[in-house]
């Protein structure tokens, strides 16, 4: 089986990561089959981090391009790398094998762990992109809260000790005040910083990019994919891209 994860976002004015360490540290946090293949790419036009709507229009059509690309190489699943899931819907219409966004798949696991959720994440500005997220997945009536830490995607490793311990505060609230049950961290920039928290808080913590690898990989194996009902083929037309 083969897994691909598809970052939509450009890497502008930051030295290039190794791609060979990221897949072996999503292998650590995700715990996927020994015989599982795992690879990542980026998008090559679109903004350097997705925190609002505009960004996800810009990244979109790369994204597309990547799960498109992604099927001809006879890969199984993707995951898109955002919590906003950039993309997720209109890429299920080009292909046939799945495509997971993290936010809906740790909302789906959520929602079957606890009776409410909250989710915490960056800037107040994508709360409505998360909230309507929700309403769109059916799991309103599940979410407790959704809680902003007021620190960007580019900066949340500047200072990881500040970035947790904000968390930490922001979870605090959503169990003391919002009646949250499970927490969901609600940006990829955050993987690996769950079971911190999670020792902190005495609550589960789901990890949004681990969660999604795993619920792919799930669905490949057991043969599930998107209903072409739901996502049909794009019609025939003349499209200038």
């Amino acid at each position: 089986m083969k897994l691909r994860v598809v970052t939509p976002v450009v890497r502008v004015g930051r030295p290039r990561s190794d791609p060979g360490e990221y897949v072996a540290r999503m292998r650590r946090l995700t715990n996927i089959c020994q015989e599982t293949q795992l690879d990542t790419v980026r998008i090559d036009k679109g903004p350097a981090s997705i925190e609002s709507r505009y960004d996800e229009v810009l990244a979109c059509p790369s994204i597309v391009k990547r799960v498109v690309e992604a099927e001809a190489d006879g890969v199984d699943a993707v995951v898109i790398n955002c919590f906003g899931d950039p993309g997720v819907r209109a890429s299920r219409e080009m292909v046939k094998i799945p495509v997971v966004g993290p936010c809906e798949s740790s909302m789906l696991v959520a929602s079957s762990l606890c009776n409410k959720f909250s989710v915490l994440t960056i800037v107040n500005n994508v709360i409505p992109l998360i909230e309507e997220n929700a309403m769109i997945y059916g799991l309103s009536s599940k979410v407790a809260s959704v809680r902003a830490i007021d620190i960007p995607v580019l900066e949340l490793h500047s200072d990881r000790e500040k970035t947790v311990e904000a968390l930490c505060e922001e979870g605090r609230k959503a169990i003391g005040e919002d009646g949250a049950e499970v927490l969901i961290l609600g940006c990829t920039g955050m993987t690996g910083m769950a079971e911190r928290i999670e020792k902190e808080l005495g609550v589960f913590v789901l990890d949004p990019l681990p969660t999604a690898l795993k619920f792919a990989e799930t669905l490949a194996c057991l043969g599930l994919t998107h209903s072409k009902i739901t996502y049909p083929m794009p019609p025939e037309k003349q499209r200038i891209e």
